[in-house]
């Protein structure tokens, strides 16, 4: 049956073009095996098996020469003529599944859409408009095609990204948690979304104060993981996030600006007004990256405490406050013996706080305080009283300064025990 719009002179042209595609299918499957390897060997596409590559071919150009003489009724098949069956090969899947460019899932029917077109072509007989009509016809047929490859690879490529982000988040959560892990079962995991596990890792978390609309963590997501995958192209990184906190296990054997550089420098613009950034220690390999996870969150929550928004806070730049935010016996008997009897006195706790910030310097720390420099000093007598050290002794100050820390670890605690700024928690939801 003729398809619908078309003259007796095409349709009886389409017609014998279909019989001479259906004669001539072995011969042009052959034509495009012998091209299809020679264009695999010069690198630019995937290698097939020859046998395939002639299956696939004369499977294509059958299913060519019946769309040529044979539509049926609207609704019964896509547009072009093809029959409502899957697509002509598994190859986009194929494609999909290692990880190859979206344009190998095509590009061999794109070949073989020259190889027919040629023959049709070299072998013409009719007018220009029957020849016209004829490659048109073809043109949807393959178009046809194509695009059930594409649905192909898509719809696979879907499937196993979200295995993927599955399996990435299951690894990451387990050594987020603390226990220790077996190294083999995280290298079997790991190789399986084809990450190197012996190579060295490093944890960064992130966080967006104000919480943000699905929107602003789109956006502030879509600028931290440009940075990361900069610095990382093969793109080996372990990732768990929730809206407005984001932690990654990101490689650091890389050539280039090291990781911190690159996150500084973004922080450096617009997102570091809203954005709290710190890195852990490097873990020598995955299966011990689990320590970096928790000094990364750890110093985020810190950093949050201070209000350093817009920089990097590493972990060994807060390990004091890290190890007393995780030992609360130590930090109570720090309060205790050293400033507790400041704790009822916020004004003498601002005034040693400050002090200490202005590197003991009496004046500077009147005009931070917005005060007589009489006053701060009184204020420094009863705190000498009151803790028995001398204010004037860098090792009693030193002193008391690692009790301030400790009380700042205990009211983050307090915080955490709120469900304000539990990190992990969060992650874990």
């Amino acid at each position: 049956m003729a398809p619908s719009g078309t003259s007796h002179a095409t349709a009886d042209h389409m017609t014998a073009v279909s019989r001479e595609l259906s004669s001539a299918s072995t011969a042009l499957a052959n034509e495009f095996v012998r091209q299809y390897v020679s264009t695999t060997d010069s690198g630019s596409v995937d290698r097939q098996a020859p046998v395939e590559a002639f299956e696939m071919a004369v499977h294509v150009i059958d299913l060519c020469a019946n769309g040529l003489v044979d539509r049926p009724p609207s609704g019964g098949t896509p547009p072009g003529g093809m029959p409502a069956t899957g697509p002509p090969s598994g190859r986009g899947a194929r494609m999909a599944l290692q990880g190859k460019p979206v344009a190998e899932a095509v590009e061999w029917l794109r070949l073989l859409e020259r190889v027919v077109t040629d023959h049709v072509l070299a072998h013409a007989t009719g007018g220009m408009d029957e020849i016209r009509a004829v490659l048109g016809r073809l043109a949807e047929l393959f178009d046809v095609l194509c695009t059930r490859e594409l649905e192909s690879f898509t719809a696979t490529y879907n499937e196993l990204a979200g295995w993927q982000a599955r399996v990435s988040t299951d690894l990451l959560s387990c050594l987020i948690a603390g226990p220790v892990v077996d190294a083999s079962t995280v290298n079997d995991q790991a190789r399986m979304l084809n990450i190197n596990p012996h190579q060295r890792f490093r944890a960064v978390a992130a966080y967006h104060d104000p919480a943000p609309t699905s929107q602003q963590w789109v956006r502030a997501r879509r600028r931290i993981m440009e940075v990361l995958w900069r610095h990382d192209p093969r793109r080996e990184i372990l990732l768990r996030e929730r809206r407005g906190l984001l932690l990654a296990l990101v490689p650091i054997e890389r050539e280039g600006p090291g990781l911190v550089d690159l996150l500084t420098t973004m922080l450096d613009g617009e997102p570091g007004r809203a954005l709290f950034v710190s890195a852990g220690e490097p873990g020598q390999s995955l299966s011990a990256a689990g320590h970096s996870c928790r000094q990364a969150l750890s110093a985020l929550e810190i950093s949050i405490y201070r209000d350093q928004r817009g920089q990097v806070t590493q972990c060994t730049d807060v390990i004091l406050e890290v190890l007393l935010a995780h030992n609360r016996w130590v930090s109570k008997r720090l309060i205790e013996t050293r400033i507790g009897q400041l704790v009822e006195k916020p004004h003498l706790l601002d005034t040693l706080r400050v002090y200490i910030a202005c590197d003991m310097a009496l004046q500077r720390t009147a005009e931070e305080l917005v005060v007589h420099p009489n006053t701060v000093a009184y204020r420094l007598r009863q705190i000498a009283t009151l803790t028995g050290r001398d204010m004037r002794r860098i090792t009693d100050i030193g002193d008391l300064n690692v009790a301030l820390m400790a009380f700042d670890a205990i009211q983050m605690r307090r915080d955490r025990e709120e469900a304000r700024t539990d990190l992990r928690a969060r992650l874990f939801a």
